[in-house]
């Protein structure tokens, strides 16, 4: 099974509410760009995306937290490709820092 992982730290600039909080919209279209590479990977295109079938956003992003996405080919028949795509937060920041640098790795990302 053809499988593409990507990270991104969420920074201060992808901030769009009070307190830190991240738009949904920014992970969606991080999302989308790791299924672009995985297109890229397997087809040498990226393509066109011509519909999503369900999209379930069911944490907050905050600046700081480190998100990984795995998209995966579900099926694929001639040129068309049936991409899911998971967002998994692995890493965010405390709420209560020691230090400016600290994070809390998280054991069941969700």
């Amino acid at each position: 099974m053809e499988t593409m992982t990507m990270r991104y730290r969420m920074s201060d600039q992808d901030v769009f509410y009070g307190g830190g909080v991240v738009n949904g919209a920014r992970g969606l279209t991080l999302m989308e760009d790791c299924a672009k590479r995985l297109m890229a990977k397997v087809f040498s295109n990226v393509g066109t995306m011509t519909k999503v079938k369900k999209v379930r956003l069911y944490e907050p992003l905050f600046a700081g937290d480190y998100m990984e996405f795995k998209a995966r080919i579900k099926r694929k028949e001639d040129n068309k490709a049936l991409i899911e795509v998971r967002a998994f937060k692995i890493i965010e920041y405390p709420e209560n820092p020691e230090y400016p640098s600290s994070v809390d790795v998280l054991e069941n990302p969700p």
